[in-house]
């Protein structure tokens, strides 16, 4: 019950804003769940590059595991065949070349270009060693390029498998030839170990420029003295089949793989291959390749564009953030049509009391003034027929009148109307009343008194005035004085003599009193002997829209 008082709170939290905020609040809410949905999507796209990250590791990983393994199993052989040196006095090259063809040198040791022995030579038997290798078949023998004057010891070529045309021109080779090989022949003499050099031009594809590679050499020493070395197994390894045989074919589509050898002058590009383009940032591992330090760097291809999870995450968010703004939308579309129908119906609610307010109003009027006519008809009528008569005759003046304010709404009322409308109850005198004047508006309780006030006039004029003869004739004309006023004049001609009456009747105390008194004006009124003359002011009215009276009116 408590979660449901919450939930009742805060809808209605909830509709005020929409009410209070009408444009605000559905932008709000649309950005804060846009907001949600960029974090989303920020979040996923974060922990989508970690894993991608994490994958690149382990792709590098295990390049630099593939390389591992790959030196392990070339160490091992090389162990054997220096085994093979240490544990024989001397190796006929046909008893080495059974051995290396066990050894699968072509399937094992992909990359391994040649596996050989490389004699230690002391520089004054040379002579010697050299006749000695012509007797063993190796017509025409020399020690190439020449020893240098330093060397005391010189390191040949004596045997070398596979026997492909290359490795065969090879015997004789001076392994101390450059500084490369060189560095690396002392290193294995001094730490007795195995020792790799820097990368080099091997001698089988020096007339293939760019196809780099590496030297290894193993030391071997005499079977019965440590100290005195016979020589060097070694092995000369081309870099690209060495890494292409570790690495599997499938990680070279993944990205661009960089290997570096550490050299003294610095780490030198060894090899190169994968993808090209657009790379991402790169990996980098270092691992031990006999006794070098090697540095692979793996990038990965670029990742330009947002990963399908998150494109799911922010398709499917950005339509959430739409669907829960068309709900607000509706929402709130439903509490203004809610609000309107509301309104529409206090409206109606008071326009039907105004309705009423006004109707009680004009009921009251009219029964005020059919009072007032009644009893002042009374008042002056001689006998019973005359006194229907007379109130006959006003009343249907005050119905005419009536039915022309109900034509105008109760709005402003033509003047010219309201005299055409009060005229045609006296056609008798057709042609002999000249009413002329503009056509103006005025207020819908002057013309009420004003239609009352003409009929009596009519009325005094047909009984005792100038419409009681044949010749007489009246001539009713009005015109607008300044821009606030409408002059109205009244004359009779060719009638009986005139005089003022000693007593006023009906329709002059209606005309001095009831219509000077709606009007706010004096009514002047003249009795010359040629004829009565009326002549009063009415405000003129600007036309507007009917309004209902807003409270009851007061009455005194």
């Amino acid at each position: 019950m408590r979660n449901w008082e919450i939930g009742k709170r805060t809808k209605g939290r909830f509709d005020r804003w929409l009410r209070d905020y009408p444009r605000a609040t559905p932008i709000g809410v649309f950005l804060f769940a846009l907001t949600l949905v960029g974090a989303s999507a920020w979040s996923v796209e974060l922990a989508l590059e970690r894993t991608r990250r994490a994958a690149n590791v382990v792709r590098t990983s295990e390049i630099v595991g593939a390389l591992e393994r790959q030196v392990a199993a070339n160490t091992a052989y090389f162990q054997a065949t220096s085994a093979l040196l240490l544990s024989a006095q001397t190796v006929s090259p046909d008893f080495f070349r059974q051995f290396i063809d066990r050894l699968r040198l072509d399937y094992d040791l992909t990359g391994v270009v040649g596996l050989g022995w490389a004699e230690a030579v002391d520089r004054r038997d040379i002579p010697a060693f050299t006749d000695e290798m012509t007797q063993r078949g190796h017509a025409n023998f020399r020690i190439f390029p020449e020893p240098r004057a330093s060397d005391q010891t010189v390191y040949v070529i004596t045997m070398i498998e596979p026997r492909t045309v290359g490795n065969v021109e090879l015997v004789g080779f001076n392994m101390r030839s450059d500084i490369r090989r060189a560095g690396a022949i002392d290193r294995a003499l001094r730490t007795q170990a195995m020792a790799a050099t820097d990368p080099v031009q091997l001698m089988v594809d020096r007339d293939r420029p760019g196809r780099g590679g590496f030297i290894v050499f193993l030391p071997v020493t005499a079977p019965d003295n440590d100290e005195v070395f016979r020589g060097f197994v070694y092995s000369a390894i081309r870099t690209s089949d060495f890494i292409h045989s570790a690495v599997k074919p499938a990680l070279f589509d993944t990205g661009r793989i960089e290997i570096f050898d550490t050299t003294p002058e610095g780490e030198e590009l060894i090899f190169s291959a994968g993808e090209e383009g657009a790379l991402g940032r790169p990996l980098e591992q270092r691992l031990a390749v006999f006794d070098q330090q090697w540095v692979v760097r793996f990038h990965p291809l670029g990742q330009h564009t947002l990963f399908p999870l998150t494109l799911v995450v922010l398709i499917g968010g950005i339509s959430f953030a739409l669907l829960l703004l068309a709900y607000i939308l509706l929402a709130q579309r439903r509490n203004e049509d809610l609000l309107a129908l509301i309104n529409a119906q206090a409206e109606r609610e008071a326009e039907r009391a105004a309705f009423v307010r006004e109707l009680n109003h004009r009921v009251k009027n009219s029964l005020s003034n059919v009072t007032s006519i009644i009893a002042l008809t009374k008042r002056n009528a001689k006998d019973m027929d005359s006194f229907a008569t007379d109130l006959m005759e006003r009343v249907r003046a005050l119905a005419a009148s009536h039915s022309l304010l109900d034509g105008a709404q109760w709005g402003p009322t033509d003047l010219k109307a309201l005299v055409e409308a009060q005229l045609a109850s006296h056609d008798h005198a057709h042609g002999r009343i000249l009413a002329e004047g503009p056509n103006v508006l005025i207020s819908p309780n002057d013309a009420l008194s004003i239609g009352l006030a003409l009929h009596e006039l009519l009325t005094n004029a047909t009984r005792y005035g100038a419409l009681s003869t044949d010749e007489g004739e009246v001539s009713l004309h009005w015109e607008v004085v300044g821009s606030e006023t409408v002059s109205v004049s009244w004359e009779e001609r060719g009638g009986p003599p005139v005089s003022e009456p000693a007593k006023r009747g009906f329709g002059l105390n209606l005309i001095e009193r009831a219509l000077a008194h709606e009007l706010g004006r004096p009514i002047r009124i003249e009795f010359p002997q040629a004829g009565l003359r009326c002549q009063f002011a009415i405000p003129l009215r600007k036309p507007k829209s009917f309004r209902l009276r807003s409270k009851e009116p007061v009455v005194s």
